[in-house]
């Protein structure tokens, strides 16, 4: 009986009438039951949570909630994964900016030996970059399309460097020669096993590392204008700032020839002066 009483109650309807005071009339007027108010604030309270819930966990209003509230280790996980590939891609991008302003002074002749400052840093030859070489050959192409009429750069001045003393950066024959016409701008040494790369002349490092086509290069700023390269290194002894002499080790040539079978490796040294590739031949007595 206390049951069917209860329920009774909750279902017994109850009028709900608004009233216009100034003009004495009820303006609207309708039943209601217990029961129906406690549905209706039981349903209003599921769609107000619902709602709540669904902007909490998928908008970025979840940010403000604590570590503790939201189980955010997936999506932690993945910023940080993020944030270390942008730190790569901005790492990179500076070494390539480097590489590339260092080949462009190079090319025209620009750098000064103290325009370099000496920051002496091991090289570790287990670090192996290669970065920007398409970019290298592009500007290469493009820089010798544009100089070969170019008189003024041809009847560069090298009366400076016919008095040098150079000495010769390995004791291997020339296996090939010097023909800008087929773009060998240097010469190729042929190497001897454990032989040290001596610096030609007195100079400073503008250059020390590894590239896709020429494997481990070293570049010299000598005080006459002149830039000596030296490609095909089996490692390298100097760093960028590095002030080197005459007749210094800068590099070391390969253990062995003919090992399992490879063919005999050599050496490829160039000479520029003002922007220009010379001979090497002709200043060194090879």
């Amino acid at each position: 009986m206390k049951k069917t009483g209860f329920y009774n109650r909750l279902l017994r309807k109850y009028r709900l009438t608004i009233h216009n005071e100034n003009k004495l009339e009820n303006v609207l007027g309708f039943y209601i039951s217990p029961l129906w108010v406690i549905l209706s604030l039981f349903l209003s309270f599921l769609l107000v949570a619902g709602v709540l819930f669904l902007i909490f966990m998928f908008t970025p209003v979840r940010n403000i909630l604590p570590k503790e509230v939201i189980n955010d280790g997936p999506n932690k996980r993945e910023l940080i994964d993020l944030n270390l590939r942008i730190d790569s891609i901005i790492f990179e991008n500076r070494k390539l900016e480097q590489y590339t302003s260092n080949i462009k002074a190079i090319l025209s002749g620009n750098i000064t030996a103290d325009s370099v400052k000496n920051s002496p840093k091991p090289i570790n030859a287990d670090s192996i970059v290669v970065a920007g070489t398409a970019r290298e050959e592009e500007f290469v192409k493009e820089w010798e399309e544009r100089e070969k009429f170019n008189i003024t750069s041809q009847a560069s001045n090298i009366a400076e460097l016919q008095e040098l003393t150079l000495f010769r950066p390995a004791s291997g024959e020339i296996v090939r020669k010097f023909n800008p016409g087929e773009g060998h701008y240097g010469v190729d040494i042929a190497e001897t096993p454990g032989e040290n790369i001596l610096a030609i002349h007195d100079g400073i490092v503008v250059m020390s590392d590894y590239t896709a086509n020429d494997g481990y290069t070293i570049v010299l700023q000598h005080r006459e204008n002149m830039i000596s390269v030296y490609r095909n290194c089996h490692s390298l002894l100097k760093s960028v700032g590095d002030k080197v002499t005459g007749g210094e080790a800068i590099g070391t040539l390969d253990s062995g020839n003919g090992e399992n079978g490879k063919e005999k490796e050599y050496m490829h040294l160039e000479l520029w002066h003002r922007g220009k590739a010379l001979d090497p031949n002709v200043y060194i007595a090879f």
